[in-house]
């Protein structure tokens, strides 16, 4: 039995490419079809919390993975806007530092989100353990099926048994 050959990952080029791609057809979602924009979102994030969510294991450190990176954005979207004096200078602040400030702060919060575990267990160092075990239970029980169907409903992109399990 020989070994499975590796599937080539594509270059960085072609992954921003396709992301470019991805974001003109939102913005031509949004500028023919404004009430279908949700649903095409949607699909797209889809795809990229499956990928997360296979590369993480598929399990509560994936999902956990996730919900970190994702609030961690958004806060930092949020304080930005909220920091700005005017819409102005909100924009013309983001085009400067967009490259930068949002690459940096983005690798910062991806770090925070790999560790989003030990964050949680040095919170009240009992209370944060107590909170995790409870977690992965409600995890387990309730949550991972529904989501695991929910990310891999798909025909394109069919369940696999380690999602499932």
């Amino acid at each position: 039995m020989g070994k499975k050959k590796k599937q080539k990952k594509p270059s960085i080029r072609q992954r921003f490419a396709a992301r470019g791609r991805e974001a003109q057809r939102l913005g031509r979602v949004l500028r023919d079809e404004p009430s279908s924009l949700p649903g095409e979102f949607l699909t797209k994030a889809r795809r990229s919390f499956r990928k997360v969510w296979s590369a993480r294991g598929g399990g509560l450190y994936a999902c956990g993975f996730i919900v970190t990176f994702v609030f961690l954005e958004v806060r930092m979207f949020f304080v930005d806007i909220l920091e700005a004096e005017s819409v102005g200078d909100y924009v013309t602040e983001q085009a400067l530092e967009i490259f930068f400030k949002y690459l940096g702060e983005s690798l910062a919060n991806t770090i925070a989100a790999f560790l989003w575990p030990v964050t949680l267990l040095q919170y009240r160092p009992p209370v944060g353990l107590i909170v995790l075990i409870a977690m992965y239970a409600v995890f387990s029980t309730l949550i991972k099926k529904p989501l695991a169907r929910w990310l891999f409903d798909e025909e394109d992109f069919p369940p696999t048994g380690e999602a499932e399990s």
